[in-house]
């Protein structure tokens, strides 16, 4: 309706005694100044409960209260009936943003609030009649994320919103002046359902009815004034229902039942498991203060909250004393990830307690809200074997495809040089340079690729500390063995330095950065690993490298003999393999405790030298 709901005039309504004509269960107990609206609600002090923010090129609505509840509103936005029920658990739609009949699904918490498709609208109740009795029988609303969909702003909508947004009050008779929310969304309900001839059906007094027309008109003031300068399809409809709610504040909510209010604002979230959360949360507050408002907003679901103090420091804490990890396993997960961090020694670390902690205390971190939550999160499922049997697929996939393409380019590498120019060709016909090099240029490629955020995670950074020198006779004691693989005599040159170049540099290079570069960073994306002040352990990257290098190994032993089935059952073979597999056991532990691929590299040159020297 592009018309004023009354005769076109706004009736400033000043008195409280105007406010008293109608009977005791209706009451509005203070004084609207319909006039005052005109201005922003938080002019009249009230604390700014909503905000709007860009997530993901949305333009999303919350409150402050009730963080968990995401509002977008589309113009023209709609989805099909079909398609509605499909949504994810925790969908709302609003007036006709679904086109389909009003449903309830709780099995899959989707519902549709809506009187237009798929029912008869004069026996329907309008969409901010169904908000207010699904959340007055107790529509739980705080156990999950919410996602609000809607496509109009029209009161009917807003109200709707409103009441969702404000579900805790709304079954808080002292919080909200209910009484006065019931007799304005009847009104509305009835209004936008049948219509303004049919608004006697309310039952209402005409004192009260005029008093409730003239909050409707205010509220609706701006609404017609953009229909009438032709401006309403150019509204930004997230901001425009920011102001009516606010508006809408100050009609239901006494102020001074706002002292309770505490500007908190949720920064990022996580579902973790046994239905809690860990969040990233701003405020002035302190960690301790805000417990008890994070417990009203959020129940008993925090398992662990991150108090952001400033742009790069927070606070950790665990409310939750029965978490099956504590916050010393937060602490090296975000010290793996951080930029800041990149496994450095010293004080510049998240630390602190089993419970309570913080940020680096030099530079504070470079992580954003969604990657501190994310980290909590990864401390949580890293515990699933189903999560590192498919990372430990995934990264042998990785493995087998890039060893495919430089056995190809060592097959094709002869006919691809006679396609060149003579300037242009290189002088490398041995097949054992020509593959090692090729592994060496497409692991790098692949580095390049995924180790571009985050160098460190894939080992690419100077070493720390010094225990790692501790492996040292691992590499000499598999070195004497001679079951270690050495290039040898497949490398055919007259140069010796050429030789001892490619054989301690090129060939060990490749595979370190190939197997603890590249594989095992991508198996530590989700599990833990040692660090230079770590108790001593076999990870599960280190155990997932050793054995592909292994495995590698004897494929590669295989390949070069001409009886492969003899060779698979021979004593010699079940060495080479043996040995591999401890080496590279040993390699992992080094690399890890270093945080880098160079000692993990000198290590198995050492040993390859021993070799050499030993067995010639």
């Amino acid at each position: 309706m592009d018309k004023p709901y009354r005769y076109g005039k706004i009736r400033t309504l000043t008195s409280p005694n105007d406010m008293m004509g109608m009977n005791d269960t209706a009451q509005l107990p203070f004084v609207l100044d319909t006039e005052s609206l005109k201005a922003d609600a938080t002019a009249s002090g009230f604390p700014e409960r909503y905000t709007v923010k860009e997530t993901g090129g949305e333009r999303i609505l919350t409150c402050l209260e009730a963080p968990n509840l995401q509002v977008m509103i589309k113009s023209g936005f709609t989805v099909s009936a079909s398609a509605a029920k499909k949504y994810p658990p925790g969908t709302i739609f609003l007036d006709g943003a679904a086109q389909a009949e009003p449903f309830l699904d709780h099995e899959r918490k989707v519902y549709n609030l809506d009187h237009h498709e798929g029912c008869v609208r004069t026996f329907t109740f309008a969409t901010c009649e169904q908000a207010l009795i699904m959340c007055l029988k107790g529509l739980n609303l705080r156990d999950q994320e919410w996602k609000i969909f809607a496509n109009e702003p029209d009161l009917d909508t807003v109200l709707a919103i409103w009441i969702l947004l404000n579900h805790q009050r709304v079954n808080n008779r002292e919080a909200i002046n209910r009484n006065f929310l019931i007799t304005l969304v009847r009104l509305e309900g009835v209004i936008d359902a049948l219509g303004l001839e049919m608004r006697e059906m309310c039952g209402f007094s005409p004192d009260l009815m005029e008093k409730l027309m003239g909050v409707i008109d205010a509220l609706r003031a701006e609404e017609l004034e953009l229909k009438k300068s032709n401006l309403w399809a150019e509204t930004d409809f997230a901001d425009y229902t920011l102001r009516i709610l606010r508006k809408l504040d100050q009609f239901l909510i006494n102020i001074e039942h706002l002292n309770d209010f505490k500007g908190i604002e949720e920064l990022a979230r996580v579902d973790l498991i046994n239905n809690r959360i860990a969040i990233v949360v701003a405020s002035e507050l302190g960690i301790y203060e805000i417990e008890p408002y994070l417990t009203k907003v959020y129940g008993n679901r925090v398992g662990w909250v991150a108090l952001r103090r400033g742009n790069n420091d927070y606070t950790l804490r665990q409310m939750d004393l029965f978490m099956p990890v504590t916050l010393e396993d937060v602490y090296q997960r975000l010290n793996y990830i951080d930029p800041a961090v990149k496994g450095r020694m010293g004080t510049n670390r998240w630390g602190g307690s089993g419970d309570i902690g913080g940020s680096p205390r030099g530079f504070g971190t470079r992580l954003t809200p969604a990657e501190i939550a994310s980290a909590c999160r990864d401390v949580i499922e890293k515990r699933s074997d189903i999560r590192q049997v498919k990372r430990f697929l995934l990264s042998a996939g990785v493995l087998l495809l890039i060893l495919l393409a430089a056995f190809g380019i060592t097959s094709g590498w002869k006919g691809f040089q006679d396609l060149l120019p003579a300037p242009l060709r290189l002088p490398l016909y041995n097949q054992a340079l020509i593959f090692y090099g090729a592994l060496l240029v497409i692991t790098l490629i692949g580095l390049s690729i995924l180790a571009f955020r985050r160098p460190w995670q894939f080992g690419i950074m100077f070493p720390v500390g010094k225990t790692w020198w501790c492996l040292l006779p691992v590499a000499i004691l598999c070195g004497l063995t001679g079951k270690i693989i050495v290039p040898g005599n497949t490398i055919i040159t007259d140069n010796i330095y050429v030789f001892w170049t490619t054989t301690l540099v090129l060939i060990p290079f490749s595979l370190e950065l190939l197997f603890l570069g590249l594989v095992h960073g991508m198996m530590a994306q989700l599990a833990s690993i040692q660090d230079a002040n770590s108790r001593w352990f076999f990870s599960g990257p280190t155990i997932g490298t050793a054995i592909l290098y292994a495995v590698t190994v004897g494929a590669q032993i295989l390949l070069l003999s001409s009886r492969p089935l003899a060779t698979l059952t021979s004593l010699t073979f079940i060495q080479y393999v043996v040995v591999a597999l401890a080496f590279a056991i040993g390699a992992g532990m080094i690399r890890e405790r270093s945080h880098s691929i160079l000692p993990a590299w000198l290590f198995h040159a050492l040993a390859v030298l021993t070799a050499v020297l030993v067995y010639g």
